[in-house]
């Protein structure tokens, strides 16, 4: 199990093998995809292949090519997320395609991408629309895969997981290199709480790309070894061992956000007015709670949040909800470094639910908790605490790719379990985000830029000494922090979506002194240059 749940949290290989001329490194062929990423297709041309020539009259034709021009319109809408407008051309092309009397074979591809654009909407009343089309989408469609990807999509967004789930399945059988499929179907499994399908489908992936990796490795053997007029150079290897130790995590030094709603979750037009009374005085206890925390009044933090936790139970609200007085009270428990808090800790901990894995700051803090608590026990509650600490860490990582802060607390658990390979791995990952991070800056000519993907966008407030870093420094949201060398550290805070809320973020704190504070544009983690 613990060999399962390990190769499920590595996402990128690094292994280099020397060879007597050259230096083969493995590509890893998913660990720049993202779950449920998925691209508009066209096929224009091919919206004819099922129907007989010779039933092709001159009418068919023409309204054939006037239906192409509104279908392909309605794609590059797609592909710029204006999914209203391509309803609009889609509708069009149909009626078009509908007088040239095609088939309903013909027809599957812009029924497809209508069902994808009325499920992306974010309107609920069109799921109903994005079903109806999906069930006229007839067999023919079934060999090409990545139709059957998309379909899988559209039919993951209109709840139906369950034929989603074979649909991927299908088409990772068919082609078991295609990585994106994977990635998505893992994801499928993981949101839907079905984590051993996830941790099958992520071992599997593993294996695909190890035994692509090593054709790719017997390749360029064959390849250097038939290439008989290069003469091969004897390199000398220089043995460089590295052995990363990583930074201890410290239950005491989290980063606790205030801005937290228990409520989130409910629905508070169904909540009486009983229940409410409770509720109300239990957030009330839990901001009190949070605020005691974040002063590191531990004693006052748990009497608080055992309060908080008591009437928002009796309130009756979601499980979900409870996560933040629950997780904020293991963290008060096991910070006070008392040894009647540990058994008590461990209650809130394992009453947690997966939710509190979907934001990076509580991915981070349960997984130090995790940690501080399986670190002070023994036998197979240590190793089970562990081995959860390893996979919030992770997923803190897997949503923020560049918080440098995990990785190192990971290499440190990882050194505690004995597993240096994986300590090793983690360092190479973590060097390389540092390094980018500090290494490559975007310029503010963004705004001139058409940007049809999504974007990351932080603010690097400056570079500071042990001793010369502001103190409000510490109170920004998805703050990193880069060592630059042993007296110097690079502060970037902010993880936003659209720029228009990094220039504000980033107005804001010039306006609070940072001067020299800029902007940085990042895609699945890489810097991006303008």
């Amino acid at each position: 199990m613990l060999k399962r749940i390990l190769l499920s949290a590595i996402i990128c290989l690094f292994a280099f093998v020397n060879n007597t001329n050259a230096s083969i490194t493995d590509s890893s062929y998913f660990a720049h995809l993202k779950a449920y990423n998925w691209q508009p297709i066209s096929d224009v041309d091919k919206v004819l292949q099922h129907e007989k020539a010779k039933d092709l009259s001159k009418r068919t034709l023409d309204q054939s090519k006037l239906a192409d021009q509104y279908y392909i319109s309605g794609v590059e809408k797609m592909s710029s997320k204006d999914y209203n407008g391509a309803i609009r051309e889609f509708k069009a092309a149909m009626k078009k395609y509908k007088r040239a009397k095609l088939s309903d074979n013909a027809l599957n591809y812009i029924r497809i991408n209508m069902a994808l654009s009325y499920a992306h909407t974010g309107n609920k009343k069109d799921l109903v629309a994005a079903k109806r089309y999906l069930d006229l989408v007839t067999s023919k469609v079934d060999t090409e895969q990545d139709w059957r990807y998309n379909i899988a999509i559209a039919k993951n967004k209109t709840e139906d997981q369950l034929e989603a789930t074979k649909i991927l399945s299908s088409v990772i059988k068919k082609d078991n290199g295609n990585f994106q499929a994977y990635v998505t179907l893992a994801a499928m499994y993981k949101d839907s709480g079905n984590e051993e399908d996830a941790e099958k489908v992520q071992e599997r992936m593993q294996k695909a790309e190890d035994k692509l990796n090593q054709q790719k490795k017997r390749n360029s053997s064959k390849k250097l070894a038939n290439n008989k007029s290069v003469k091969p150079k004897k390199i000398k290897k220089k043995k460089v061992v590295l052995n990363p130790k990583g930074v201890k995590p410290d239950v005491t030094n989290l980063n606790i956000s205030s801005q937290d709603d228990p409520l989130q979750f409910d629905k508070i037009e169904k909540i009486d007015d009983r229940s409410m009374i409770q509720i109300q005085a239990g957030i009330t206890d839990f901001k009190d709670g949070i605020d005691a925390l974040k002063q590191k009044d531990y004693k006052s933090a748990q009497n608080k949040l055992k309060d908080a936790e008591k009437k928002l139970k009796r309130g009756k609200i979601a499980e979900d909800g409870l996560n933040f007085s629950r997780g904020s009270l293991a963290i008060a428990l096991l910070a006070s470094g008392e040894k009647r808090g540990i058994g008590q800790a461990k209650r809130y901990l394992m009453n947690l639910t997966p939710k509190i894995s979907k934001d990076r700051d509580w991915a981070y803090n349960m997984a130090v908790a995790h940690y501080n608590f399986g670190s002070r026990s023994k036998g197979t509650t240590q190793k089970d605490f562990l081995e959860k600490s390893v996979r919030l860490f992770r997923s803190a990582i897997q949503i923020d790719k560049l918080f440098l802060t995990a990785y190192e607390n990971l290499i440190y658990v990882y050194k505690a379990m004995g597993e240096d390979a994986k300590a090793l791995k983690t360092h190479k990952a973590f060097v390389k985000s540092r390094d980018r991070l500090l290494n490559s800056f975007s310029k503010d000519e963004q705004t001139k830029l058409g940007m049809g993907v999504p974007y990351v966008f932080r603010v690097r407030l400056g570079t500071y000494g042990v001793y010369t870093a502001p103190v409000e420094l510490y109170d920004q949201e998805y703050l990193i922090t880069v060592p630059v060398n042993e007296r110097q550290t690079s502060f970037f805070a902010g993880m936003f979506y659209n720029l228009k809320d990094a220039q504000a973020y980033l107005k804001k704190m010039q306006n609070n002194g940072f001067q020299g504070a800029s902007i940085a544009a990042f895609k699945d983690g890489e810097i991006t240059e303008f």
